[in-house]
C-alpha cells in the first residue's frame, strides 16, 4: 500500500505538537527577559526606554514586532511571548514535508523529515522558549522554499515572496548572510557552468540589498550612521566579549596565541559542538556522511550543497567584518541555520535502508528525542524556575530588589502589571537603606558574574547573609532574601 500524507502527516503534526506542549519550558531568565521587554516597550509607545542589554537586540525589530503583536492578541504575559515560537514550529512541520517534497520528489522522504523534525529535541524545546532563532531560520528556510519552487516553475513572483521573507529574517537575526554567500555561489555556478541565468536568485538577492539599502537610510537619519547595525555588532562582541573567539578558546588552550586559539575554536570547540553533541542525536554526523555518498553518486547535490556550505559557515563564518573570529557554538540553539538540510539528508539515509531497520531506528531517534528532551529539562533547570515562578506570580505585593536582567524577568511573570513592585539594584553605591522591612532581594550569582563581565558595577551582596536580611527560599541558582530589620 503507497503511503500518502493524507493521515500521516497531520499524525506526524499532532505528535509534534503534544511533545511541544508536553514538554513546555516557557520564559528560563535569560535572553527572553531582554526580547520580553522590549516586546513590551515597543507595544507600550516608548521603545527600548532605559535599557540595559546587548546592543544587537533592538535592531531585531521582526521578532520584537512580532511578539508585540502576541502581547497585544494574548494578553501581556509569559504565555503570549511564546505562541509565536510555537506556533512557527509546527508550521515548520509542514514546511520540512513540503520542502523535502520539492527537494526529492520522494513522498516517503518527505513524510520521514517531517517525523525526524517533529521529534528533534533542541526544535521540541525551543519552540516554547522566546528566543530568536527558530523564528529566523522559519523565515529563511521558507523564502528558500518559494524562491526554488520559483525556479523550478520560472515564476518570478513567488521569488518575490522569497525576497520578502529574507527581508525580514534580516530583522531577526544575522543567519541570513550564510544563505546570502550559498546564493551567489550558486549563481556564479549556474552562470559559469550550465551557461544560464537565474532571474529569481538575483530577485532574492535584491531584496538582501534592499534590505542593508533601507536599514542604512533609516538609521543614519535617527543615529547618524548608515553603517549603524555593523557598529552595532562590533559593540555586542564588546559588550560579551568573553562568549566570542578568541576567548572561549583560551580557555581551552590557555594560552593566547592566535593560530592556535583558531584551531582550538574551529576544530576543537566547535566540531565537538556540532557533531558530539547529545542533544542533536548523531544528525550531523550521519548527514555528513550521505553528503558524501550524494557527491560520489551525484544526487541530491543541491540539497548537499546546502548542508555541506551551511555546515562550513557554522563552525568557521567570521563574526566580525574587520578580523576573522568564527562563532562559538557551544550553545545548542546554534545548530538553527544546519537543521533543515541536516533533516532532510538524514531521511534520504535512512529510507535507503531495509525496512526493518528503517522502523527500528526511527524508533531509537523518536526514543532519544524524548530522552534528551528530558535531559533539556534539568539542564533549563524547569522544575525550579517553574516553582520560582509561580512564586513570584503569588506574592504580587512584595517588592522584589534584583539586578537589571532579573527584574526584566520579574515584571513579565508579574505581567507589567506594577512597575513600582520592582527595583534594580544599581552600581557599588547602592544603598541598601533604600529597602524597608518586608522588601525580598531576588539574587543570582550567575547573573551577578555575567554582569560583572558585562563592565557592570554592583554594591557588596555579602550583606544578605546578615543579620539584616533572612533567606525566604531558593530555586536553584535564584535566592530569595527579605529584609527583616
Amino acid at each position: 500500500m503507497k503511503i500518502t500524507p493524507k493521515y500521516v502527516l497531520p499524525s506526524i503534526i499532532i505528535a509534534g505538537i503534544l511533545l511541544r506542549i508536553y514538554f513546555n519550558i516557557g520564559h528560563i531568565f535569560s535572553d527572553d527577559a531582554y526580547y520580553s521587554y522590549l516586546s513590551y516597550t515597543l507595544l507600550d509607545g516608548e521603545f527600548a526606554r532605559d535599557y540595559l542589554g546587548y546592543p544587537i537586540f533592538p535592531l531585531r525589530i521582526t521578532f520584537l514586532s512580532i511578539t508585540a503583536l502576541s502581547f497585544n492578541v494574548f494578553g501581556i504575559n509569559e504565555f503570549a511571548t511564546i505562541v509565536i515560537p510555537f506556533l512557527l514550529s509546527i508550521a515548520n512541520l509542514i514546511l520540512t514535508y513540503k520542502l523535502a517534497k520539492l527537494l526529492t520528489g520522494d513522498e516517503n522522504v518527505s513524510l520521514l523529515s517531517a517525523l525526524l523534525m517533529a521529534f528533534f529535541p533542541t526544535d521540541i524545546v525551543f519552540s516554547t522558549i522566546c528566543f530568536v532563532d527558530l523564528p529566523n531560520i522559519f523565515f529563511i528556510n521558507l523564502g528558500i522554499y518559494f524562491l526554488y519552487k520559483s525556479y523550478k516553475l520560472s515564476k518570478n513572483h513567488l521569488a518575490i515572496v522569497g525576497g520578502i521573507l529574507f527581508f525580514l529574517s534580516m530583522q531577526i537575526k544575522e543567519n541570513i548572510y550564510y544563505t546570502t554567500i550559498l546564493l551567489i555561489i550558486l549563481l556564479v555556478y549556474i552562470i559559469v557552468q550550465k551557461k544560464n541565468f537565474s532571474t529569481q536568485i538575483v530577485i532574492a538577492l535584491l531584496f538582501i540589498v534592499l534590505n542593508i539599502f533601507i536599514e542604512g537610510i533609516v538609521c543614519l537619519f535617527f543615529h547618524k550612521n548608515l553603517l549603524y547595525r555593523f557598529t552595532l555588532l562590533q559593540q555586542n562582541y564588546n559588550y560579551s566579549y568573553y562568549d566570542f573567539f578568541p576567548h572561549t578558546a583560551q580557555k581551552i588552550g590557555n594560552v593566547k596565541n592566535y593560530w592556535r586559539n583558531l584551531f582550538d575554536q574551529i576544530f576543537i570547540i566547535n566540531s565537538k559542538a556540532i557533531f558530539l553533541r547529545r542533544f542533536y542525536l548523531f544528525l550531523p554526523i550521519i548527514a555528513s556522511i550521505k553528503s558524501m555518498i550524494n557527491i560520489r553518486k551525484k544526487e541530491n547535490l543541491l540539497l548537499t550543497f546546502w548542508f555541506l556550505g551551511t555546515l562550513l559557515f557554522l563552525i568557521a563564518f567570521t563574526t566580525s567584518f574587520t578580523e576573522y573570529k568564527p562563532l562559538d557554538l557551544k550553545r545548542s540553539w546554534y545548530i538553527y541555520p544546519l537543521l533543515m538540510p541536516m533533516i532532510i539528508i538524514t531521511a534520504l539515509f535512512i529510507n535507503g535502508m531495509k525496512r526493518n531497520l528503517r522502523y527500528i531506528l526511527v524508533c531509537v531517534y523518536i526514543i532519544g528525542g524524548v530522552i534528551m528532551c528530558t535531559h533539556y529539562e534539568v539542564y533549563f533547570n524547569k522544575e525550579n524556575k517553574s516553582e520560582l515562578k509561580s512564586f513570584i506570580a503569588e506574592n504580587q505585593h512584595r517588592k522584589i530588589f534584583a539586578d537589571h536582567f532579573t527584574k526584566y524577568s520579574v515584571d513579565l511573570i508579574r505581567c507589567y502589571s506594577d512597575l513600582t513592585k520592582s527595583e534594580r539594584i544599581p552600581g557599588s553605591d547602592f544603598n541598601w537603606t533604600e529597602l524597608h522591612k518586608g522588601d525580598w532581594v531576588l539574587y543570582n550569582q550567575k547573573h551577578i558574574d555575567e554582569l560583572k563581565l558585562q563592565k557592570y558595577n554592583f554594591p557588596d551582596f555579602s550583606i544578605l547573609k546578615s543579620d539584616l536580611f533572612g533567606r525566604v527560599k531558593n530555586y536553584g541558582d535564584f535566592i530569595i532574601y527579605e529584609k527583616v530589620e
